[in-house]
C-alpha cells in the first residue's frame, strides 16, 4: 500500500482550492444540473441495467453516487478523503465510505474513475490498477493527459495533488500491463468535459476497459 496523504484532500482542497493553491475547486457542492446529466451519459455509455453494481472510485462527496441512485442504479462510492465522505448527502449514507489506497473495496460490474488516477504516484499506479482490475468486470476512466512533464491543458497544473502527466498511449499500455483489456480509448470525450475539450483536443483521455472479475 502506498502512502497517500488523505489530509491533502481537506476542506481547503474542496472549498478554497484556488485561494490556497491546492486545486481548482471552490465551494464544491451538489449541482444537479451538471451531475445528473453526467450520470445519465455514464449509464448509457456503460449500458447499465437495474441490476448492475457500480462504484465511483474517488467519489469525493458522493455526488455522482447520489445522481446514479436517483436514476435507479445500484451505485456506491469510495474515497481516501475523510473530509469529503463526511460531507456526502444523507441520501447516500451507507453507500459511500473511506478506504486506504490499494485495498480491496468489493466487486463491481463497473468501476468509474473520473479525474482520479492521475493523483496516484508513478511508482504505485500499477499496484492500484491491479486491485481495480481484479475487482471489476468493466472500468470507465476519464484522465487528464500530458507529455510526461506538463499537462496539455495548463489549468490542470493548478491541482497540487496531480502527479501523472502522460499521454493516451502511456495509459493504454499501463492499463494492459495491469491485466485490463482496453477495448476503446480516445481523446474524444463526447458529452464529458466539453469545456476542457475546447481548450486542447488531446487534453483528456476516455477509456473503456474490461477487468478480470
Amino acid at each position: 500500500m502506498y502512502n497517500c496523504d488523505s489530509g491533502e484532500f481537506d476542506s481547503d482542497y474542496f472549498e478554497r482550492g484556488p485561494v490556497v493553491g491546492k486545486s481548482l475547486y471552490t465551494n464544491y457542492r451538489w449541482l444537479p444540473e451538471l451531475t445528473i446529466p453526467l450520470a445519465h451519459h455514464i449509464a448509457i455509455d456503460c449500458q447499465l441495467n437495474s441490476d448492475a453494481k457500480v462504484c465511483d472510485f474517488g467519489c469525493a462527496k458522493g455526488y455522482l453516487v447520489y445522481a446514479l441512485r436517483l436514476l435507479g442504479y445500484k451505485a456506491y462510492g469510495v474515497d481516501i478523503s475523510e473530509y469529503a465522505v463526511s460531507k456526502a448527502p444523507k441520501e447516500v449514507n451507507g453507500h459511500v465510505s473511506c478506504i486506504e489506497p490499494c485495498t480491496s473495496f468489493g466487486t463491481y460490474d463497473w468501476i468509474i474513475c473520473k479525474d482520479i488516477l492521475e493523483h496516484i504516484p508513478y511508482e504505485n499506479i500499477a499496484e492500484q490498477l491491479d486491485v481495480l482490475s481484479a475487482n471489476c468486470k468493466h472500468l470507465l476512466a476519464m484522465i487528464p493527459l500530458g507529455d510526461g512533464e506538463k499537462y496539455f491543458i495548463e489549468a490542470y497544473e493548478q491541482d497540487s495533488t496531480h502527479v501523472i502527466r502522460e499521454d493516451l498511449g502511456w495509459w493504454k499500455d499501463t492499463f494492459e500491463q495491469s491485466g485490463f483489456k482496453v477495448y476503446y480509448s480516445t481523446h474524444d470525450m463526447g458529452p464529458y468535459k466539453e469545456n476542457w475539450q475546447n481548450l486542447h483536443p488531446e487534453g483528456n483521455g476516455l477509456f473503456y476497459l474490461d477487468g478480470n472479475l
